[in-house]
Formats: C-alpha cells, structure tokens, sequence
C-alpha cells in the first residue's frame, strides 16, 4: 500500500511517498509565493498510482486541497513512532516557524512552546540577509576560520538587520560574521525554547530545512553539552513523513490534479485601482549633462544601507553629469569602487583620455562615516539635510519631502527650503524599500527589484493588508498567496500597505502641505506614488532620478560650506581612489567613559584614523571639530551622582549587625529610590551587594516579549545570584505619592510584576530567599512603612528599629529629590542663558539615565556640543496635562513635555522601548503637545549597532537650527468641536458647546446618539437596551471584524492595545457608514479605569485623534470604574450587571444549541426572536 504525505510550509512544500511503511520518494521545493504550482509541478515529476491516499499538514494553504488535512503536531507524533528514536524534545526549525514540543515516554507531545510572528531567527530571514549580502545557502558552510560571532538584537527581525546592516557598513563586522551570528542568535533561540521547556539534559531531535546550517547545531551543542541533538535523514521534510503514514488511516484519495484544488476564497478587502491615481502623480525629466573636460566637479556619495549612489556635479552649471546607482551588499567602500568605475566609465565616454578636476568630495546615508574616511573628506552630512537641499534645488516651493530608503523612511517639513520638522521610522521596516523588495522577492519570486512597479500596475484592485509590523504584514501576504489571491493583486497591496504604514508611523499627525516631493530609490517604482496619491488624494512630485537626491543634495551642501568657508578645497582623483584600501591595523578600548567602546585605528593612503565609538569622540578628532566643554553640561551625570554618591550612605560608615547579606538588582526602580533602599539596609546594619553586570544568561531566561528594561533585570538578578547572596531584594513597587490630584501614581505592569516573574524565571531560588515587600506611598510615608517593616520583621529586626531606618531612609530619600529639583531649576536657568540649543532627555530612569540601556546617548549629545537634562529634575509640577494620567513617569514626562513646549531653547528627546505599554500612548500625547515644535523619539532595545540613532541625532539637530531660524514664522492650529461632556455630581449628564455656551442634554434627546463598542454581541445588545430604557439614544456597533481592525490602524500607531483598535475602529466604521448623520451628535461611550493598565487611557487618545480627524460632532462619554459606572445611577450599575449575566447565560445556551439541536438552523431561528423580546423587555424595564 502506497500513501502520499503533504506539507505546505511558509516557505517549501514538501512531499514523501511511502510504500509498505518504507520512504520510497522525498522531494523539497521552495515555492516562492506559488504553492498550488509548485506542488502541481511535484506531484507530476513522480507517477503516482491511482487512488493514492494522501493527507496534507502545514499552513493554511493546506485547506486549498480537496484531500483531509490535519495539524503539524500530529504528524510529528506519528513520524515519531515511526522512528527508533527516544527522545525527551523535537525542535522544528521551519522557515517561518520555530517550534519546540516536549515529549512523553510514548512519543506523544506533552506541551509545545513557540515564537510569535517575528521573522527575527527564522530560516526565512536568515535567507533574506543572505540575499541581501549577495551570498548563497551554499556559502554558509564553506565561512573562513577567523570569522566571529557579534552580538545582534534578538527580538525583532527590524533591529538584528539593523544590526547586520550598520555592522557591515561601519566596517565592523565581515559577511561571514554576519553568517556566523545571525546562526548563534537562531542557536539562542532554540535553546532558549529548550530552557523553557525544561529540557537541560537527554536526546534532542532537529528536524526542519533549517538543520543543513552546521554552524547553528554546532552553536546549541556547544551551550547545552549534556544534551545529545538527533538530526534523523528524514529532518527536511519531517512532518510530511508523518502525514504520510497518518494517511494510511485519516488520508483521502488523491483526485486528479485539476480536481485538486478548491476555489480560493479571498479575505482581504481591496483598495480601487491604482492607476485611477495617475493624474496625481508629475514626473520631473531626468536634467543630466555631460562631462566636459578641463572643468571643475563635485563628487557626492550616498551610501545607504541596501543601496550605494554616487554622482558628479558640475561646480559651476550644478548639472549632475555622471552616476551610479549599484547594491551595497554589506560593503560600503566596495560599493562605491563599483560606482566611480560605471562613472569613470561615462566620463570617458564624453571626453575620452581627457581630464576633469574633482575638488570636493561628500558623504551622506548610513555609511556616511567609513566613505568619509575612505575618501579622507571631512564633508560629512546626514541624509535629512542632503536630501532637503537636493529637493529644493529643482522646486523652491516645496514644503514635504517623502522618502523612502532601504532601511530607513523619512519625512521632512521645510519653510522656505529650511526644514523645521522631521521624522524617521523609529524601528519598524513595513514602511521601507527592504521590506517591499524582500517580500517581493522572498514571498512572489519577484527577482529584480524593478519588475515590482509594472506587476503592481497590473493589477485590479490592490489587497488591504493593514498597517502594522512587518511580520505581521508578511504573515498577511502568505495567508494571501493560500488564500489564491494573484500575485499582482498582493504586490500591489504591498504597496499599499508600505506607502500606509509610512503615512501612519512616520508622519503620523505631523502636517502635510501642499508642494509634496517624493524621493529615494522606492520612487523608481511607479505604484508608490500612485498609492501616495490615492491615499492622500493630493499631488506628488517626482524628481528628477529620485534615487540621486542624497548624494546629489549632499554635493550641492558641500559646495555651500564652501561658500560659507566651512570647507576647503582638496584634490580627488577617481583612479586613485580605486587603488585606495582600508587597512585596519589594530583595535584599542576607549576609556573615556564607562562605555568602554572597542576603536580602530583605519589607515588610509598612509593617514591614521581612529573609528568608531558611540559618542562623537572620534568624529570630531577625524573632522577637527573642537568642543568647549566648559560650555557643555551633563545634568544626567549630576543627577546621578546625587543619587548614588551624594545622597547615598558612605560605605566606610557602615556597621555590621547582622550576618547576611542582601543582594539589589540595579533595575527598574533603583534609578529613583536608591538612597530609601540604600539607607533603610546601612542603618539596619545589613550588607549589601549590587548587580554590576547584566548576563546574558539571566537575560536568556526571559519567559515571555518583555520589554528591554526587563530583559535587563533579569540580566541583573542572574548576576546577583552568580554572588550567592542570603537574599534577593526585589519589591513590588505599586505607586509614588501623586502630582495629580485626580489620578494616582502608579508604576507599569512590567515594573510591579518584577518579583513575580523573576520567581517563575529562576525556580532554583527558594521562595523565602526573596524580599518582596509590596509598597505603596499613595496613602503617605506610614502607609509605606508597614511594607518595610514586614520585610524587617521576617529578617529578625524588631518593629522599632525597622521603623526606624524606614522613616531615617526616607528622608534621605526626600533630601535627594529636594536636590534634584535645585539641579533642575540651575539647569532650567542655564539652559534660558545658553547660546546653543539644549537637549531634554525624557523616558524614564531606568531606560534613559542608564549606560545599561541608553545606548551612550547622552554623551551622544554632549561630544556634539550639547547640554543635556534628565526629565525627572525639571520644575514642571504645576503644569497641565492630559486627564487621568496615572503612570508616575507618565506624569513627570508629560508635565515635562508640557514645560518643555514653553522654552524655545529645550527641546525634548524621548528614549523608549520596543513593546513599551504606557508609551503606545504617551508618545501620541507628546506629540500633540509639541504640535510644531521638533523632537525626537528613540525606540531602543537590545540592538548595539548605533549608526541609525547617531542618523536622527544628527538630523533632530540639524531641523533644530532650522526651526529656530523660522520660529517666528511658523503657525500653530489645533482643531476643537467646542463639545464638551459634563458629568457633575449635582446636575444631569449632558453635552455643552464651550463655543456657543449651548447646553445639550442627553437623556430624551433623539438627536444625541449613544454608540456602544461590542466586545461580544449578547451583554453588549443588552447593556445597549438597559441604556435605551433609561431614555437614552443608544446604539450598539457591530461586533469587530478584521476590517474593524484594518480601520483602526489606519490612524493607530499599531502598538496600542487589541481592545483600544476594536472600540476606535468600529466607531471609525460606524461614522463612515450609511448610519451616520451630520445633524447627529454622537457619544462614544468608553468605560475609564485608573490604571496601571491602559484601558484608561483610551478616551484620552480618542478625544485627540478625533481632533486631528475634524469630527464636528463627535465626542466621548466616559464613565468611571472608581465610581462603579454610577454616573447614570445607580440602577443602571444594577440592570448592566444583570445585562452582563445574562448575557453570558444565554451564549452557554447559543453554543449548546447550535452543536446539540436536532435542527441547530431553526434552533438558532427560534433563539433569535426570543433574543430580540428579551431586548425588548429590557428597553422598557
């Protein structure tokens, strides 16, 4: 007996054939976007017998087949005991998948433990970096010996090709290094799967495509030694050889090959077709010269992360008369010997042995430093100012740059060719070229980067694929592709989603005028200004070779210093370029901060140059550039020093009284109570040990996607245990005192679950070795000590001395804020005095003021000349901020913000963290504060590679002169419907217009309409009733779907929370659908809680977003948890609770009914028209 075996995989099909329980046939092809061909292409290579049972496993392709399919992990079980293997775990290294499934004694799978959709170390990513250094699987193997590991951010597929990008680029890393640790961070990976799982020891099997990589099963043996890895012949195609003999019992006769397939049912909604945007869309002619010889020239040089462009421009006509747009692949000096040859190419052909003088050489784009070096240029330029001088060269007037790059997309607004705003995608990479290229490539077999265009142009209607992370976006594509979507339908709709993810997470509420230019090599593409236009419906203008505006702008700028006699002339020879090479000769370790930053000493042409370092040390000696320091002020290093020196007990007064030693994790809330910890241990005479590095193997017990500073704590706790302390102090620290009178002072989640997790991450250590005292200062220092006290206690210390130290610590701790807020006002005055702009860093503690996690950002500012300000010392607490802001860092940034907006010599940098809860939404709030005025958001996570920050550093202080320049030009406006919601304690809810004084009730008013969101249809249909009963317009909005979904995130950033999209896009879709009336005022209820998580914050963002979207007649309702929901009395609490309760019961009774009733359609006919009698009652009970 014969049986087939199918797994559509996201990046293979696989089939095995078995005959008599024997593997016969095997075969693995890539299907590059085309299943349904590939395997019609597979299955005729093999003569397959009549009436073959098959089964198909693997993704949602496989419900395309008309044969019975069933899930993965039931193949993995059955090719299990199929196999003479006995084994505690199985890992399946997929291409889009990491999956690892424990094992019983009888081969059955007992949990399983996987990834998200982060493409972060999978093997598809890891062949789309293969791709993108022009190497090939089959150089994977063959690496040379002196190749190393570096470390890459691990977490986000976004930032480990930042990574690997910025490596390559500064020269930092070879190819094969990237090979080798883009191989250890998929290692990691896996054996961080295998941790939590709980497998330390026994027999590991390897299946999945992914094994062929030596150098990955080489990586996990070499950390997990007493573990033996199985890799069986059959690991490429492992689930398929499962489904094999499962067909045997649960297959179906293969039908004849066009019988195969069902008919697609798509489930993406579309765009209208791009060309319907044609007319939007001016293209200006490319104005090349030619070379004349004897004349005088420019050479400008962008070296961009995917791409490389170089151009000459003539000094006298401005004409760009030679260029090259050619690959970077992971070498920038490379890249640009290719394009002087195609240059010197041309130049002989205009002038044939003749000669030109190059007198000015310049460098922009994210290899900017090491092509400055190469070319021994000290005209060195970030890609925001090169690009706006090179736009406004051809049109004065515009006043919005659009760019799309390979790794980066940047916006820019220029007054009068002068740009006063600006913003760059903060990680995400859904909104570049790389993105659109890889997925093109990787997902449709779209090969060459310029096909893409004229394919999306092809197509009827583009998919709407949402505007979110990338992963997610190609999660998207592939469901498309097994959906049977065509592939010009999907490109387009990749367009789409980059040209909508770019409006939404780069410019974002920032303004767009009226003279739109759209540059960079994404604008070769014809369907991306299309899709700019249509979904702006505005014009775009495209330049003249788009792909040539950074190095051209960048020559135009080097050709102004001149003018301004901030450049000199030098003498460039393209020959002798060409022959020019980087020698590295040696490396040394910079010691001028705790940094400790690995230099290289370059040698170019016989000169000396030191690289590298993450502050402007090195730069500035390369491009003699002087700082006076005298001038410049660290208020972060003064801040710090109050908290750990100043106001911290001396060490040598230290008495002993007790035995142990309790070790403090440096972590979360110590970069703000360090003297209350500190003092209360120092007086109770009790040791203290704090961590001092953060290992990586306390980081690689991380359970769950926790957000950088948590990683790092539990780097820390690992470090204090490698010490073998007596106990660990770890508090749960709830909330501070408040600067809000109506709103509490809470912590995040993440910072309160500290001991919690940790607990759950390190079994090993004994409950009672943890101090974990709950504390509290929202009900005052009392309150706070009893926390202390109890810890105290279970330490054998006495109630009256733990009180005590308690009440000695905190005031130390009071003297400390006390001197912070003396720093603060001398940095405030300061500041007003300073000649040159100031810097305000804002964040929060532990992510901003710590070289732990701030990536030396803010001596980033300082070796540039700038004076820097921790938030947390500034004189803001009288300022007013957005209502029910219940985070006490959230409180300090924004009353920070607020003060900031004020002071046109400050201006503001917020340091964030990938998957940051409380910033999802403050960093919508920021920005509406700042409306015009510039600052820069900086999204960090575990990723070193550091030339994309030094990228918006540069740019953020470039647009800072140029605003201050215009300032008194610029106009601010914030739309507002004057509607106001007004629940006072002695007065009807009811709705007042502050412009007109008019006062609207709400109750008995047919013109006011209540919308209820629908988080499940039977208690929100009932709460809708209950409300209508109390003589209130309410209605409640359909329950969400996926298009509710891609609504909101049109005008989200994507990182706020599942529940805030779902109210905010079915109020979106209501408001655009048939039902809404301009004569209407409507009422979004939103329930408000405070905190610590979000769901309060969630009428604060909508009232703003609705701002920004012109809603003349909508606003929202809130009701309060605190209150119990009683501002509608307190029968409406009752009846909502009863809506609630009943509308779970009678879901138990829809669920028993449609899988138990004889005739479950006129069962559910039945149940629907008693449903809507109960609506009934309930309207009028």
């Amino acid at each position: 007996m014969r049986s087939l075996g199918i797994n559509i995989g996201s990046s293979n099909v696989k089939i095995t054939i078995l005959e008599d329980n024997n593997l016969i046939f095997s075969k693995v092809e890539p299907h590059e976007g085309n299943f349904l061909f590939t395997l019609k292409k597979m299955l005729s290579s093999y003569p397959l017998p009549e009436n073959i049972t098959s089964l198909v496993t693997g993704t949602e392709g496989r419900r395309l087949l008309n044969i019975n399919s069933v899930i993965e992990p039931l193949c993995v079980e059955e090719a299990l005991k199929h196999l003479n293997y006995n084994v505690d775990a199985v890992v399946s290294l997929g291409g889009e998948d990491l999956v690892v499934y424990t094992i019983d004694k009888d081969k059955k799978i007992i949990n399983s433990f996987s990834g998200n959709k982060c493409a972060s170390g999978t093997g598809e990513f890891f062949k789309q970096q293969l791709v993108r250094m022009n190497m090939k699987l089959a150089d994977v193997n063959s690496l040379d010996d002196h190749c190393r590991v570096f470390k890459l951010s691990s977490r986000c597929s976004v930032f480990m090709k930042s990574d690997c990008t910025h490596r390559l680029n500064k020269g930092e890393a070879t190819k094969g290094d990237i090979v080798l640790s883009l191989s250890d961070v998929m290692a990691i990976k896996v054996i961080d799967f295998l941790k939590r799982a709980r497998i330390h020891t026994g027999k590991v099997l390897l299946v999945g495509g992914v094994t062929q990589n030596q150098h990955i099963v080489r990586f996990i043996q070499q950390r997990l030694p007493e573990i033996e890895l199985i890799i069986p012949p059959q690991a490429p195609f492992f689930e398929a050889y499962g489904a094999a003999f499962l067909a045997q019992k649960t297959g179906s006769v293969l039908p004849e090959i066009d019988q195969l397939f069902k008919e697609s049912r798509i489930q993406f909604k579309r765009f209208k077709n791009l060309k319907n945007a044609e007319k939007r869309v001016t293209y200006l002619p490319s104005q090349k010269g030619k070379v004349v010889a004897g004349r005088e020239y420019i050479l400008g040089v962008d070296g961009g992360s995917t791409t490389t462009k170089a151009c000459l421009i003539d000094i006298e006509t401005n004409e760009v008369t030679a260029s090259f747009y050619g690959r970077t692949h992971g070498d920038p000096v490379a890249a640009l010997k290719n394009c002087l040859r195609e240059i010197k190419k041309q130049i002989q052909n205009d002038i044939g042995d003749e000669t030109i003088s190059i007198t000015l050489a310049s460098t922009t784009g994210s290899s900017r430093e090491i092509l400055g070096v190469f070319l021994e240029t000290p005209a060195v330029y970030n890609e925001i100012i090169a690009h706006a001088v090179g736009t406004t060269f051809y049109r004065e007037e515009i006043d919005t740059i659009f760019e799309i790059g390979g790794q980066d997309a940047k916006y820019v607004f220029l007054k009068n060719k002068v740009p006063i705003d600006y913003a760059m995608n903060e990680a995400c990479s859904a909104g570049t070229g790389s993105f659109l290229e890889e997925s093109a490539q990787g997902d449709l077999n779209i090969s060459r980067a310029e096909e893409i265009g004229d394919i999306a142009l092809c197509a009827d209607a583009p998919l709407k694929f949402g505007e979110h992370c990338s992963a997610f976006i190609n999660s998207d594509i592939r469901n498309a592709i097994q959906q049977g979507a065509s592939r010009e339908d999907i490109t387009a709709g990749i367009v789409t989603s980059i040209v909508s993810n770019y409006l939404n997470r780069v410019v974002g509420n920032r303004t767009i005028g009226k003279h739109i230019v759209l540059q960079g090599g994404v604008a070769k593409n014809k369907a991306v200004p299309l899709a700019f236009a249509m979904l702006l419906d505005k014009d775009i203008l495209v330049p003249p070779d788009p792909e040539l505006m950074g190095c051209f702008g960048v020559g135009i700028l080097a050709r102004q210093k001149l003018q301004e006699g901030f450049l000199e002339k030098s003498s460039y020879s393209i020959d002798s370029i060409l022959a020019t090479d980087i020698v590295y000769e040696k490396e040394f370790q910079c010691k001028a901060c705790d940094n400790f930053c690995p230099i290289k000493v370059l040698n170019v042409n016989g000169h000396k140059y030191m690289f590298g370092g993450r502050c402007n040390k090195y730069a500035n000696i390369r491009k003699k550039k002087t700082i006076n320091e005298s001038d410049v002020f660290d208020y972060i290093e003064k801040r710090n020093d109050i908290l750990f020196k100043e106001c911290a007990p001396n060490p040598d007064s230290f008495v002993r009284k007790k035995d142990f030693v309790v070790g403090i994790p440096r972590c979360f809330s110590i970069y703000t109570l360090w003297p209350l910890y500190s003092w209360f241990f120092h007086i109770l005479g009790i040791e203290t040990i704090v961590s001092k590095n953060i290992s990586p193997e306390g980081v690689a017990r991380v359970e769950s996607n926790y957000c950088f500073p948590a990683e790092i704590a539990h780097g820390a706790v690992q470090d204090i245990f490698d010490h073998n302390p007596d106990y660990i102090f770890l508090p749960h620290f709830r909330d501070m005192e408040s600067y809000e009178q109506t709103a509490p002072a809470n912590f995040c989640p993440i910072t309160q679950a500290l001991p919690y997790y940790i607990k759950k991450a390190f079994p090993e250590i004994a409950e009672n070795k943890y101090l974990a005292p709950v504390i509290s200062f929202m009900y005052g220092k009392e309150k706070a000590a009893e926390a202390f006290v109890e810890t105290a206690l279970t330490l054998g210390i006495n109630d009256k001395e733990a009180k005590n130290a308690f009440y000695l610590a905190y005031e130390k701790q009071m003297e400390c804020f006390n001197k912070f807020t003396k720093l603060g006002n001398e940095a405030l005055a300061q500041a007003r005095r300073s000649q040159r702009p100031v810097i305000a860093l804002l964040g929060r503690p532990y992510n901003t003021f710590t070289a732990d996690a701030n990536m030396g950002i803010p001596r980033k500012f300082t070796t540039r000349g700038y004076t820097i300000i921790p938030f947390d010392i500034l004189p803001f607490m009288d300022e007013t901020i957005y209502p029910n802001m219940y985070w006490y860092y959230g409180q300090q940034d924004m009353k920070a913000g607020v003060l900031l907006k004020k002071e046109d010599n400050i201006f503001v940098t917020y340091i964030s963290n990938f998957s940051c809860a409380p910033d999802s939404f403050m960093l919508h709030y920021l920005k509406w504060i700042m409306v015009t005025k510039p600052f820069l958001i900086l999204e960090l996570d575990s990723h070193t590679a550091d030339a994309g920050v030094d990228t918006r550093i540069e740019a953020f202080l470039d647009i800072i002169e140029g605003y201050r320049s215009k300032i008194g030009e610029i106009s601010e406006e914030r739309y507002d419907n004057g509607l106001r919601f007004i629940n006072n304690p002695d007065e009807e809810i009811h709705i007042k217009n502050v412009f007109t004084d008019e006062k609207i009730p709400i109750k008995g008013n047919p013109r006011v309409k209540l919308l209820l969101s629908n988080m499940g249809r039977l208690s929100a249909e009932l709460i809708g009733a209950t409300i209508r009963g109390l003589g209130i317009n309410a209605e409640t909005m359909p329950v969400p779907d996926i298009y509710t979904l891609q609504m909101a995130r049109n005008h989200a950033s994507g990182k706020e929370c599942l529940p805030s999209h779902l109210v905010l896009g079915s109020t979106l879709k209501y408001l655009s659908s048939d039902k809404y009336r301009k004569d209407e005022t409507y009422i979004l209820f939103v329930p408000t809680t405070t905190g610590p998580c979000r769901t309060g914050q969630y009428f604060v963002f909508y009232e703003n977003l609705f701002k920004d979207l012109r809603m003349e007649n909508v606003l929202v309702f809130t009701l309060d948890s605190d209150n119990s929901y009683n501002e509608l009395g307190s029968e409406f609490s009752k009846y909502a609770w009863w809506a609630v309760i009943i509308g779970d019961y009678m879901k138990d009774v829809e669920t028993s009914l449609r899988t138990c009733a004889a005739d479950p359609v006129q069962a559910m006919i039945t149940y629907d028209e008693l449903w809507h009698k109960m609506i009934s009652v309930a309207e009028k009970d």
